[in-house]
């Protein structure tokens, strides 16, 4: 899954080059991971373990990609990036998985993998010169990956999920000159199968000419994911902050 986003992002950029507008803004970002991790068996009701106690409070570096393609008062934005996290840590409340279990206070090798892709079309309600205020809906894709391996045994938990959550979503932006001020922000709760996901995506940024080859874009960006699975007799349900500051250049088309 994860060598699909790339592809889509740029499938998606290529088919809004016919537009009136078109931006493309690759970045890199400096992510970090805060949350929890419980995994449970169809009877039980354990404690969770955070991914700090789990080895995966580092920040990591990510690169990603935001498309907007504008057309009269309306916009499409695409984003998307990839992170990973791995450390070593300790299990903080039994993990159950499929009759394998991992007792609290066990030392461990964590590794979660984030995929995600983004869409949002909103059209502005304002029109004012200068001023961009857009209602509208969107889509997030989650690709989440979880590894843990018990340290000097076998035991080791695997666990992957897609999920595909629905948006209603917000934009604001404000232009002065060559500098421009950008938000926006997407959410909902979502419920399909065995499965439910809760996002909330904000981001903010501020854009200014840079040596008239583009706009030097900086922003800071905010993603709250609560998702609660079945896999097979086993309930996972994993709460993630991802957040961090994050860089690049925007071309204009």
């Amino acid at each position: 899954m994860r060598s699909v986003f790339p592809a889509v992002l740029a499938t998606l950029a290529l088919a809004s080059c016919s537009g009136p507008s078109v931006s493309v803004a690759p970045f890199i970002a400096n992510v970090g991971l805060q949350g929890d991790l419980a995994i449970t068996d169809d009877g039980g009701s354990n404690a969770d373990s955070s991914f700090d106690d789990l080895g995966l409070g580092d920040n990591e570096a990510v690169f990603g990609g935001l498309v907007r393609f504008g057309f009269g008062g309306g916009e499409l934005s695409i984003s998307g990036y990839s992170v990973g996290f791995e450390g070593e840590g300790t299990v903080d409340g039994d993990l159950v998985y499929e009759g394998t279990v991992i007792s609290a206070n066990t030392d461990v090798a964590t590794e979660l993998d984030l995929d995600t892709a983004r869409a949002l079309f909103t059209w502005d309600i304002i029109p004012i010169r200068g001023v961009e205020l857009g209602i509208g809906i969107g889509a997030t894709l989650l690709d989440l990956e979880i590894n843990i391996q018990e340290l000097g045994s076998s035991n080791r938990i695997d666990t992957d999920q897609l999920f595909p959550v629905p948006l209603i979503a917000v934009r604001a932006a404000w232009t002065w000159g060559p500098v421009e001020l950008r938000a926006d922000a997407g959410g909902l709760v979502f419920e399909y199968d065995d499965a439910e996901a809760a996002v909330f995506d904000v981001g903010l940024s501020g854009a200014v000419d840079f040596l008239g080859i583009g706009d030097l874009v900086v922003g800071y960006k905010f993603m709250d994911i609560d998702a609660e699975y079945e896999d097979d007799a086993t309930f996972i349900d994993a709460d993630l902050e991802l957040s961090g500051w994050y860089g690049g250049l925007r071309f204009g088309f």
